[in-house]
């Protein structure tokens, strides 16, 4: 238990801090990198994401180690140099993967949820579907077949998400000779802009040399503008996650062709059934026609009560993840019988539907939010035996929430949450 604590307070501390320093550099630029609602929606994308994953790793870890030790012709050794073999190859694959991920639409639909802000920051890291948790294990699940074990997979897979997070900058400029071969947060920002020369580009996670031979490759010149063509307004995770599939199965269902039916989800996002036109975008416009851009305002004391309400879903996923890690061998059978397993799953998807509606300052977030403080209360009850300040803890927690959030639903001297003008 204390190496697990330490290890998730040194990760938690490098990531506050890598933030802290990133927006307070922003703030003396006088550059708006963070806002609340952008960086706490990605954060809520991110647990729902690594809490599916939780489930999902078991399932492909099994699959890996069987493929390994029995159909693999040959295992190679296990040093330095089959990591670096097994970092670009790993890394060709991420690439790949990633430029499908934009040109077919049933990929696409997973990949949008992490361009779908509207900001580019450290925490855009975070914002991914759970559908591309599967999606990829598809493509990397061959590499066990020509002899890389599946913990030096895992490292690589860390180790390119690790990189991944130091491209998610507006702050870094060029990095001199490395943008030659590497990719950076200058290349990583044209790969997110929605700009007509910037789409599509730059797919390389931690190589930009792919990008370089397979002519996707852009320099970046002006900022771009980020975010997606048609727009998101939304802060609830799981609106993020199926947005785009709902877009898709509309037209499918919409066309009178069934060949199209199908070729809907196979062709790019580009591409829509000739008797179907797009469905129209969710962004607004200004009185000229402009696309304005998102800018969710939140009152201090509604930012104070979702800060909160995020470090207990914090808690909860954490808690989650140190059963499994306790667990010998586990399977998802296993997983699934384990009733503390179940109960802080449910309460954490829960707490995630029920933030996204508080976020979107939706007329059903009152029960929702009444159903999350009383999971906590549950949660604690059910682990009072283990940890026994936790039950008054989460009683009081929750009565005060409960109260807080029904004066500020209540309150009718200003809106706590509001698109702004």
């Amino acid at each position: 238990m204390t190496g697990f604590l330490i290890l998730v307070g040194i990760i938690a501390s490098a990531f506050i801090a890598i933030v802290t320093y990133d927006a307070v550099l922003s703030y003396r630029k006088n550059i708006r990198v963070y806002t609340l609602a952008d960086s706490l929606a990605n954060v809520y994308c991110g647990i729902l994401e690594r809490s599916f994953d939780l489930f999902y790793a078991v399932i492909f870890l099994m699959a890996s180690q069987y493929l390994y030790e029995n159909v693999a012709p040959f295992k190679l050794p296990a040093n330095l140099g089959t990591w670096l073999l097994g970092l670009i190859l790993f890394d060709f694959i991420a690439y790949w993967f990633h430029r499908l991920s934009h040109e077919i639409n049933f990929l696409w639909a997973a990949h949008i949820v992490h361009h779908q802000s509207e900001e580019l920051n450290f925490t855009t890291v975070f914002r991914v579907s759970f559908f591309a948790v599967i999606f990829r294990s598809f493509f990397f699940i061959w590499m066990p077949l020509i002899g890389f074990d599946p913990f030096t997979i895992f490292t690589l897979g860390v180790f390119l998400a690790g990189y991944q997070f130091l491209t998610h900058s507006r702050m870094i400029g060029s990095l001199g000779v490395l943008e030659e071969f590497m990719t950076t947060p200058s290349h990583h920002r044209v790969h997110h802009g929605r700009n007509e020369k910037y789409m599509d580009h730059n797919y390389g996670h931690i190589f930009i040399v792919w990008d370089r031979l397979f002519g996707t490759f852009v320099k970046e010149e002006e900022e771009p503008l980020y975010g997606i063509t048609s727009g998101f307004e939304s802060n609830s995770p799981l609106s993020a996650q199926f947005s785009y599939w709902n877009d898709l199965f509309t037209r499918a269902y919409r066309t009178k062709s069934f060949g199209d039916k199908i070729r809907v989800f196979l062709k790019g996002p580009a591409w829509t059934p000739k008797d179907v036109g797009f469905l129209p975008s969710a962004y607004r416009t200004d009185k000229k026609g402009d696309r304005i851009k998102r800018d969710v305002r939140i009152t201090k004391e509604m930012s104070s009560y979702i800060i909160f309400a995020i470090i207990t879903s914090a808690a909860i996923f954490f808690r989650l993840t140190f059963i499994i890690k306790q667990m010998e061998g586990p399977t998802l059978a296993s997983l699934i019988q384990n009733s503390e397993v179940i109960a802080l799953t449910v309460s954490l998807l829960i707490s995630v539907f029920a933030q996204g509606r508080v976020m979107d300052n939706s007329r059903i977030a009152l029960p929702f939010e009444v159903l999350r403080l009383l999971c906590l209360s549950v949660l604690s009850v059910i682990f009072y035996s283990e940890i026994s300040w936790i039950l008054p803890l989460m009683v009081a927690y929750s009565l005060i929430s409960a109260v807080w959030y029904a004066y500020m639903k209540l309150s009718k001297s200003e809106e706590s949450i509001r698109l702004a003008s």
